[in-house]
């Protein structure tokens, strides 16, 4: 063979083994497959891509100024951590964008925290305005500082002062009814149009534009009469109302889907829509609880807690048809509720924690403790027992320590025998934390009293005590008249069997002992409770403060409950060595 022919018998060989190595893969006989075609090129015809899109939504509420929490002076920074969190969605490690998350609160922001009552609410001004809020609820409590100083005229959240700068907050607040001298007041916004991006897996985003509609339940007797009835405002608890705007919204094409943000139990409210509404998702409040569901009907809602402690967090589903590339509103997905990390939310070095807080909330919150630091570390005295807001045993619940506490308060400022205290009045507790005593401070008497309330004070008989005890028994009645000390008053269901004054029975099943029907005392109360009618449907009674109020029976009315506490207690404290009595009895006792 020659040297040629071997070349290209070895050419060849290398040629098959490689032909046959490449065939072990196919069966003999399989067809050869044709080889795939070029794939198409993507043509970008300006239209959305089809497919599902998520808008973020986070929900706040019943805030009560606590832009921070001085827990025995550890400071946590919770807005700060929320805010942080919702720039994470916003794209915190690039540039923010404001448009990838739906931001709102469902009311009573302001009153309640030491740090936002000793600064007129201004760190809550400062805060949600920074922290980009789309919209804020108006709550029952943004009446107590009155409406004008909590409410601009432009249906925003107030301006306010900042490094000698004036700035100018565009938060809106809403509430579709919320009427003054039965007309609609101007001052909230029915509603707010929101134009936002969603996003789908690919990172694609779509505009969608989201109504949010204010409402408020009917909490017209759960604010001062001299604030709201009888400046002439009222609500009207209509929740047609909100249905006939969110069809109008989204019949029209202004709105893709439409949420209500309502001062009122989320739950509660997603059910009162009924099978019929239009609304896409119920976002409430005022029930100072956290919930997530579904109703009955279909209607998703969600509240995001109290005080700053836990927030609501849900999707939005977009979907883009494929065939028209119609954008419609989906469904509402992954609700939860969302705890604040209290190991994550403390600050007390420049490191601690700097990836888990806003910086510029942070500054904010930083510029209110120190304009309060001087109340906040005034000491007036100290407790031996805690303050709890429990229950007592043996009072049907109709006793607290803190209350106790309260009332004793009370009694010292108006100079009385009796004194009675809300429920809903009692907004704090002190706790000795294992420690034997607890320094007691301005800021923590602010925390106790924090509505601003006046002390009335009314002379009147025991006689005249007995009617607010007996319509202290009735539905209504035990709203307002809750909590109590001076006297004992035994109670069995809503019988009284007896009044003890001094560990001396002054009446019992019907019958008054010798002449203390007659005999005079002063009794001491809030002026929510001396101000506000809660008429007993069942019984007919009456609270006979009301009348009272103008008659000579009511002595006094001036005397602001929490400036005047601060002063009751370093009277007290400087007569005792600094030490704060407080009553750990039961005054209402249930017996059998």
């Amino acid at each position: 063979m020659s040297k040629s022919s071997m070349v290209a018998s070895f050419l060849l060989a290398v040629i098959a083994a490689v032909f046959i190595g490449c065939k072990e893969e196919m069966p003999v006989g399989s067809p050869v497959p044709a080889p795939e075609p070029d794939p198409e090129p993507v043509v970008d015809d300006g239209r959305p891509a089809p497919g599902d899109y998520l808008l973020p939504l986070i929900e706040t509420t019943d805030l009560h100024g606590y832009v921070v929490d001085n827990d025995n002076g550890t400071i946590h920074y919770r807005l700060a951590y929320i805010a942080d969190k919702a720039n994470d969605i916003r794209g915190k490690s690039g540039e923010i964008d404001k448009d990838r998350l739906v931001l709102l609160d469902g009311g009573d922001l302001y009153q309640g925290a030491a740090i936002s009552n000793l600064l007129d609410g201004w760190p809550v001004f400062a805060a949600m305005d920074k922290m980009g809020y789309d919209a804020v609820a108006l709550g029952n409590h943004e009446f107590d500082w009155g409406f004008d100083n909590t409410v601009d005229a432009d249906a925003t959240m107030p301006d306010y002062d900042r490094s000698g700068q004036r700035c100018v907050n565009s938060v809106p607040v809403l509430c579709a009814n919320l009427y003054k001298n039965g007309a609609r007041v101007s001052s909230t916004s029915d509603y707010v149009i929101l134009e936002k991006n969603a996003v789908n897996s690919a990172g694609k985003t779509i505009s969608v534009k989201i109504g949010v509609i204010g409402f408020a339940v009917n909490y017209s007797s759960s604010i001062l009469a001299s604030r709201f009835a009888d400046q002439g405002y009222s609500i009207n608890e209509n929740y047609s109302i909100a249905s006939s705007i969110a069809r109008d919204l989204e019949s029209s094409g202004q709105c893709d889907a439409t949420i209500l943000l309502i001062h009122g139990a989320a739950e509660n409210a997603a059910g009162r829509l009924g099978s019929g509404s239009p609304i896409d998702l119920v976002l409430g409040g005022h029930s100072h609880t956290y919930s997530s569901g579904t109703t009955s009907y279909g209607v998703p809602y969600l509240q995001g807690g109290r005080y700053g402690e836990r927030y609501a967090y849900a999707d939005l589903k977009f979907n883009v048809d494929a065939e028209t590339r119609e954008i419609s509103f989906k469904s509402v997905v992954n609700q939860k509720i969302l705890s604040v990390d209290s190991t994550r939310d403390i600050h007390t070095t420049p490191a601690q924690n700097s990836w888990e807080l806003d910086e510029e909330v942070l500054a904010i919150s930083d510029e209110a403790v120190d304009a309060t630091s001087q109340q906040m570390n005034d000491v007036i005295g100290y407790i031996t027992v805690g303050a709890s807001s429990y229950t007592i045993n043996g009072s049907g619940d109709r006793a607290a320590v803190i209350s106790n506490w309260m009332c004793d308060i009370l009694r010292s400022i108006g100079d009385a025998d009796v004194a009675f205290v809300n429920a809903g009045g009692v907004r704090t507790y002190f706790s000795l934390g294992g420690q034997s005593r607890l320094d007691i401070t301005v800021s923590n008497v602010y925390e106790m009293f924090p509505f601003s309330n006046t002390v009335y004070v009314y002379n009147i008989t025991y006689g005249d005590l007995l009617k607010v005890f007996e319509y202290s028994m009735t539905y209504q009645g035990q709203v307002l008249f809750s909590r109590m000390t001076g006297m004992d008053c035994c109670f069995n269901g809503s019988n009284i069997i007896s009044l003890k004054k001094d560990g001396t029975v002054i009446y019992q099943n019907g019958t008054w002992t010798g002449n203390w029907a007659s005999y005079t005392l002063n009794l001491a109360v809030s002026e929510y409770v001396a101000t506000t009618r809660r008429d007993d449907s069942a019984t007919g009674l009456k609270n006979p403060l009301i009348e009272w109020n103008s008659t000579t029976r009511l002595i006094s009315n001036d005397l602001v409950d929490n400036e005047n506490a601060v002063r009751v207690l370093r009277e007290e404290a400087s007569a005792s060595g600094g030490h704060l009595y407080i009553d750990t009895a039961a005054h209402f006792i249930a017996q059998p």
